[in-house]
């Protein structure tokens, strides 16, 4: 995973420092540190936050390609980020 690599080059091609990252993205210094130097993320959150500023997907951010899966429908869209809610109930046969 080039996460740490990801984040520092995108922040370099947005004019951004970690410190102003974190200001913008809400994510403390110290958590966006440890990414760039491999720690691994514990809260997704605030990874999404990070991609958000830098306006780029989560797939891309790890794994440093497109999302294959990417589906622009907007449904799937809320459905990822948490927009929908589904309740799965069992059908039960009333003879």
């Amino acid at each position: 995973m080039e996460l740490g690599k990801n984040i520092l080059e995108l922040c370099r091609e947005k004019g951004l420092t970690i410190s102003k990252l974190a200001k913008l993205s809400n994510v403390k210094q110290p958590t966006l540190h440890g990414w760039t130097t491999g720690r691994a993320v514990k809260n997704i959150k605030d990874l999404k936050r990070v991609c958000t500023v830098l306006e780029i997907g989560l797939h891309e951010m790890i794994f440093g390609e497109s999302d294959p899966y990417r589906c622009n429908e907007p449904i799937y869209e809320n459905i990822i980020s948490g927009g929908v809610k589904i309740t799965i109930t069992p059908i039960t046969n009333k003879e």
